[in-house]
């Protein structure tokens, strides 16, 4: 996969070199500090009784700016309160400060961009009135001083722990695990949402063999480097594998099917193989959140020793556990027809209504028939701006299900996502499973093994 994947190869390289926030674009955490104290002083405080009154009547917008993780559901690290108050939106502090680098990332965007997008998506405006909230009053602060620096006058902070309301979170949170966790499960600690630990695998997912790939620059101790080339048919568009590769694949990692695995890298690639995974009857799969600059961010030192494998004599069965998970270009041929059925199309607009292909290696340009555009990223084939934040953490649910419903994806039907050769898509769907659609799937050959096939296509909006 070089050609569709060098720039995402690139970024991984540089990430992983990278300490806490030292790309460009970053403030750092002194400058942060005291700015934020200010703000601080600034703001006024907010009751419990503010906020459910601003919920209600929508008198003031109330904003999570804890870690994406703690929005989601999860009590973990500095953490102690998993999930959010219902209504919040997000705007996390870690955008502010996390590794990224202005001049070289997916999406063609500085980190300023990216945040006034947020502003945006949000609702937030010079003139809004905020209630921001979280733990210890740091990450409010920081956040207030930010949104300070846009204009906007009317702000109060509230601390979480004066609520006594229920939290809600995420059905399925715990498939996105955040840095945090993994390393309480290296250290052997207890992690309730990941439960008994049989066997622990991590492995760090991404292009090329071991001295190719950004695996030497840096990972998440002791991750297996897995390269996508062999899971991926190199003589046929990049295709998925067979199933047999796919279980030789696993039992040479040392995974069986009681494997306790997370899956490290960019997302596109790490939720590709963690849903390879699930297909092959690996129950107890978790995606490692904020990539594996999330790890330095989050603190933690990556390890640069190349680990081996020691291959397991036995995956623990020879047929996939899962094979509605997966669906091949025959059996979205049969299904696009049915009503109940919806094929959602996951490149970038451009794809989509066939001006490019969206790769080097593949000619045919074009989209299924009848499939709807559900949306990925802007510029290439590896970004994903309308499902990441910026530190590569998942976009809050409610605006990936709001943009669903813009685009007519109905998600009472069973939804399979496809993009071109099945990245984009796979994460797209694992998104989709942390909300709660378990009624999807992946398109994994996507447009490439529908094109080649000869299938009928479609141009144009």
């Amino acid at each position: 996969m070089k050609k569709i994947f060098s720039m995402i190869l690139a970024l991984a390289m540089s990430a992983a070199l990278l300490a806490g926030c030292g790309a460009s674009g970053a403030a750092s955490s002194a400058s942060a500090g005291s700015s934020s104290a200010a703000a601080s002083a600034a703001a006024g405080t907010a009751t419990a009784d503010d906020v459910k009154s601003a919920l209600s009547d929508g008198s003031a917008i109330v904003v999570d700016t804890r870690s994406e993780a703690a929005y989601s559901g999860w009590a973990s690290g500095s953490y102690t309160m998993g999930g959010h108050i219902d209504g919040a939106t997000d705007f996390s502090a870690d955008w502010l400060t996390c590794t990224f680098d202005d001049n070289d990332n997916l999406d063609g965007m500085t980190r300023e961009a990216h945040l006034e997008k947020y502003m945006k998506d949000k609702g937030i405006t010079a003139d809004s009135s905020l209630i921001l909230y979280d733990e210890d009053g740091a990450a409010s602060a920081a956040v207030a001083d930010y949104f300070t620096s846009k204009g906007v006058k009317n702000i109060r902070t509230f601390r979480l722990g004066d609520w006594k309301e229920d939290l809600v979170s995420y059905p399925d949170y715990q498939l996105y695990i955040p840095a945090s966790a993994v390393n309480d499960l290296l250290a052997g600690k207890e992690v309730p949402e990941v439960g008994a630990v049989k066997d622990l695998k991590i492995v760090e997912v991404s292009w090329g063999k071991t001295d190719e790939s950004s695996y030497p620059k840096g990972h998440v101790p002791t991750a297996l480097h897995v390269n996508s080339d062999d899971f991926d048919d190199e003589n046929n568009y990049y295709l998925l594998e067979g199933d047999d590769v796919l279980f030789k694949l696993a039992a040479s990692l040392g995974i069986t099917q009681d494997s306790t695995v997370v899956c490290t890298g960019s997302p596109i690639f790490a939720c590709r193989y963690a849903i390879i995974l699930k297909y092959l009857g690996v129950q107890n799969v978790y995606v490692m959140s904020g990539g594996t600059s999330g790890w330095t961010d989050a603190g933690y030192t990556a390890e640069t020793k190349v680990n081996e494998p020691t291959p397991a004599a036995d995956f623990g069965r020879t047929t996939p556990a899962d094979p509605d998970l997966i669906d091949t270009v025959t059996e979205v041929q049969a299904k696009k027809s049915d009503s109940s059925f919806q094929l959602v199309d996951n490149r970038t607009i451009e794809e989509y209504e066939g001006q490019t292909s969206g790769y080097s290696y593949f000619d045919i340009a074009g989209r299924v028939d009848g499939a709807i555009y559900g949306y990925a990223g802007v510029g290439n084939s590896s970004s994903m701006l309308y499902y990441d934040n910026l530190d590569t953490t998942m976009r809050n649910g409610d605006e990936i299900l709001a943009m669903w419903k813009d685009a007519g994806i109905d998600t009472s039907k069973h939804l399979s996502f496809y993009c071109g050769g099945g990245y984009r898509a796979a994460e797209v769907l694992w998104d989709a499973r942390v909300m709660g659609l378990t009624n999807t799937s992946l398109f994994a050959d996507g447009w490439c093994g529908w094109a080649a096939a000869g299938l009928d296509y479609v141009t144009g909006k």
